[in-house]
């Protein structure tokens, strides 16, 4: 006799097998990220700056660099015969020294806070030389340079050089008044230091929060939210405030408005700060991050106020950036836009039924994510396959779904993000009980209620949810069944109002899934319906 409860865990954890074991190599991972410019600069590169011996590493990093998974024993059997061998940790670890520097001088130009420290150590050449006119000069520009681009950080740097100008010669070398300039300056940047990072832990236990917990569910919730957004609206009362300041305390009230619900304040929030970037694209250019950041805020709000006009045109923002933006491209930069569009133009197609925009989506999505699959966090793969497996759903392949609904419960610590965790479950439920697998559902509702106990769930939606799956296995025909799916969707019509209640809906739509079950009508239909007859096309 098969154990039903074992093949319910069994099939939570089909998605580990073969994950363990697989040891990670910084050395093959750092050369396998090099670009083709990269790579034949580190060539040049080592070529110029390094001993005969140390050149022969390129033989090392040829070799690793064919290998599409690390083996260290082949390559160890290739090259036996080099010198290097013997000592194998340490020619490796001289190797990703080698191409970090390579890199490095590859990319001053690209940063400027790379171009500063670059002057710093200009600086600091000279003024060990004696030549301290020099130095002052180096430094004065660069401060020029750091003050112009808000890079608070490097001036305090430059300040305490400037200080040991000050002091050589016994205070001879300059004005009593350029001692107490170069005390200002160190003194204004560590100021603006000091209030980009409280405004940065604000801005982050809002976003922790919402990442971890999901949207406001209870007035208590509210108020944890607000007193967070108090601190960071008083941080900035001063006027004289950075680029980076504006940027941490919007994000933070954007967070705090989509949290609570409001979107329309969400969205007002972000358009405000699109505007205040755009005006100041200068210093953006050094860090396109923030841009991009705001531009898919925006995509997923608009959505949700059924804007799709808007959705499209910030979505194509997004994957369209100026060309002076796309020089300053990295790695990091296309992971990010890669993750936010992609997760966020996947979440709308579910979010109106959209299945063939969906589906072509998931054509160039599946690969991309094979490339990526190794930089994002298990909270981004979690977020994927929760929007995959709700597409598949949505389009009827529910073996497909229930493959990506294993993965991401067996792929995501559930005190990383208690809501994605939780509605997961609850897909894991719905799917079998579309396949038929009644028999599975007393287990799955188990694991569940035992999961909401834990957390101390007890809000109307998750109740509601577990006496309708208490009852669904024990109904003896379809028309049974159909009544107390029609009642779910009816309570669920009154949830919808409820603005804590509502907020279940940002991972999927019970009721729509309700009343398509209840009703023989595709759920795509009624998703589509539900979102004003407006298509996300």
């Amino acid at each position: 006799m098969i154990d039903l409860e074992s093949r319910f865990q069994a099939e939570h954890l089909a998605s580990l097998i073969d994950m363990s074991n697989k040891a990670s190599n910084h050395l093959h991972e750092l050369i396998k990220s090099l670009s083709s410019a990269e790579k034949r600069y580190f060539k040049i590169f080592s070529d110029r700056h390094f001993t005969k011996e140390i050149k022969t590493y390129i033989t090392l990093f040829d070799e690793i660099d064919k290998q599409d998974h690390y083996d260290e024993a082949l390559i160890l059997e290739k090259l036996s015969d080099t010198a290097f061998a013997k000592h194998f940790s340490i020619a490796k670890n001289r190797l990703y020294h080698q191409i970090l520097r390579s890199l490095n001088s590859y990319n001053t130009h690209n940063s400027i806070e790379a171009e500063l420290y670059q002057y710093l150590h200009y600086a600091t050449i000279l003024f060990d030389k004696s030549l301290y006119s020099q130095c002052e000069r180096i430094l004065n520009n660069a401060l020029k340079i750091a003050i112009k681009h808000e890079q608070w950080a490097v001036i305090v740097l430059l300040a305490k050089r400037k200080k040991r100008l000050a002091e050589t010669d016994n205070y001879n070398a300059g004005p009593a008044s350029s001692i107490e300039e170069v005390y200002e300056l160190e003194a204004r940047a560590i100021n603006k230091l000091n209030l980009e990072s409280e405004l940065w832990l604000s801005k982050s236990l809002l976003f922790d929060n919402l990442f971890r917990k999901g949207q406001a569910r209870n007035d208590e919730d509210v108020r944890a939210l607000e007193t967070q957004l108090q601190r960071s609206q008083e941080l900035i009362k001063n006027n004289d405030i950075s680029l980076e300041a504006i940027y941490l305390s919007k994000q933070a009230e954007s967070a705090f408005n989509f949290a609570s619900g409001d979107y329309e304040e969400t969205a007002n929030t972000l358009k405000e700060l699109l505007s205040l970037l755009e005006n100041r694209m200068e210093l953006v250019k050094y860090d396109p991050g923030m841009y991009i950041s705001v531009l898919t805020n925006l995509v997923y709000v608009s959505a949700k106020l059924n804007r799709f006009d808007d959705a499209n045109k910030y979505l194509k923002m997004a994957r369209n950036l100026p060309g002076w933006l796309l020089k300053r491209m990295s790695e990091d930069l296309e992971l990010r836009i890669f993750n936010s569009t992609y997760s966020i133009e996947l979440a709308i197609c579910n979010l109106t039924g959209n299945v063939s925009r969906g589906e072509l989506l998931l054509k160039e999505l599946e690969p991309k994510l094979k490339r990526w699959s190794s930089m994002l966090s298990p909270l981004r793969k979690a977020g994927f396959y929760h929007a995959m497996c709700t597409l598949y759903f949505i389009s009827g392949d529910l073996k497909k779904a229930l493959q990506h609904n294993n993965t991401l419960l067996n792929s995501v610590s559930i005190d990383k993000t208690e809501d994605l965790y939780c509605f997961a479950e609850m897909m894991h439920l719905i799917i079998h009980y579309e396949l038929g697998n009644l028999d599975l559902i007393p287990y799955g509702l188990k694991s569940l209620s035992r999961y909401l106990d834990t957390r101390s769930r007890k809000y109307q939606f998750e109740q509601l949810f577990t006496e309708l799956f208490k009852k669904l296995p024990k109904l003896e025909n379809l028309v049974e069944a159909r009544k107390a799916l029609s009642d779910f969707s009816l309570k669920m019509i009154v949830l919808e109002k409820e603005p804590y209640e509502k907020r279940v809906l940002e991972y999927f739509d019970f009721q729509a899934w309700a009343e398509s079950k209840s009703t023989e009508t595709p759920i795509s239909i009624i998703l589509n319906r539900k979102a004003s007859g407006k298509k996300f096309v």
